[in-house]
C-alpha cells in the first residue's frame, strides 16, 4: 500500500497536463462546440478527478467511501465511453470543410485520426472492464485504471499540439508528423515513468499502452488507404 500512498498526487499531475494541453482547443471556441463535445470533455475531466479521489480514499482507510465512489466512477466512465464513440464522426465533418488550396494536414490524416480515436476508445473501454473484474486485487485494479488515464489523455494532448504548432509555425510548414512526434514525446516518457514507478513495465495494460503508440504512428498510412476511407464513410453516418 505504501507504493500507492502518493498516487493521488501523481494523478493530479496527469489531470493538470491534460487540462493544460486541451485548454486552448476547448475554451476559446467554447460556444461553437457541439453538445457531444461538451459532455465528453466534462465526463473525461470527471474521470480524472475520480482517479485522484479514489486512491486518496483507499490509502486513508476510507474503504466504504471508496466502494461507493467506485460505482459512481464507473457510471462516469460509461458516459465518457458513450460520448467518445459519438464523436467519431468529427474528423469526417472536418474533411467536409477542406478545400484543395487550404494548407494543413492531408485528408488521410483525418481518416487516420478517426481510426486512432476508435482504437483509443476501445482500449479505454477494455481497461475499465478489467478494472471492474480485478476490483478486489489492488495492484491489478489500480494499474488498469491508471492505464485508462493514459489511453484517454492522447486526444487531448494531440489537439493541444495542433493548437500549439498552428500558433508557432506558418500554415505551409505545419507537418502532421511534427504534431504526432511532439505528442508522443510527452506520452512515452511519462507512461514509462509511471510503469517503472509501480513495477508494471511488463503488464498487459502497459503493452497495450505502447501498442497504441504504434497505431498512432501509422495514422497517416492507415487513413490514406482508399478502402479504409470508403468503409469509414459508409460505416459512420453523420
Amino acid at each position: 500500500m505504501k507504493k500507492y500512498s502518493k498516487l493521488h498526487l501523481w494523478m493530479i499531475g496527469i489531470m493538470l497536463l491534460v487540462q493544460a494541453t486541451i485548454f486552448n482547443y476547448y475554451w476559446p471556441s467554447f460556444s461553437s462546440k457541439t453538445w457531444e463535445f461538451h459532455f465528453h470533455y466534462w465526463l473525461v475531466t470527471a474521470w480524472f478527478v475520480f482517479l485522484i479521489i479514489q486512491p486518496y480514499l483507499a490509502v486513508n482507510g476510507k474503504i466504504e467511501k471508496h466502494k461507493t465512489w467506485g460505482i459512481i466512477g464507473f457510471l462516469i466512465a460509461g458516459g465518457a465511453i458513450f460520448t467518445g464513440f459519438s464523436l467519431l464522426d468529427y474528423p469526417l465533418r472536418l474533411i467536409e470543410n477542406l478545400t484543395p488550396d487550404r494548407p494543413g494536414p492531408p485528408v488521410g490524416f483525418y481518416y487516420g485520426t478517426l481510426v486512432v480515436e476508435f482504437v483509443l476508445m476501445a482500449a479505454f473501454t477494455y481497461a475499465i472492464i478489467k478494472g471492474i473484474i480485478h476490483r478486489k486485487n489492488l495492484k491489478e485494479h489500480s494499474w488498469w485504471l491508471i492505464a485508462s488515464a493514459f489511453y484517454m489523455m492522447m486526444p487531448a494532448v494531440g489537439r493541444g499540439m495542433i493548437v500549439f504548432w498552428r500558433a508557432t509555425l506558418p500554415p505551409e510548414k505545419l507537418n502532421p508528423l511534427l504534431i504526432t512526434l511532439s505528442a508522443e514525446l510527452i506520452y512515452i516518457p511519462l507512461f514509462l515513468l509511471f510503469a517503472h514507478k509501480f513495477g508494471k513495465l511488463k503488464h498487459q495494460a502497459t503493452l497495450i499502452g505502447f501498442l497504441l503508440v504504434l497505431v498512432r504512428a501509422l495514422r497517416f498510412p492507415i487513413g490514406s488507404l482508399e478502402g479504409v476511407q470508403e468503409f469509414l464513410k459508409a460505416f459512420i453516418q453523420y
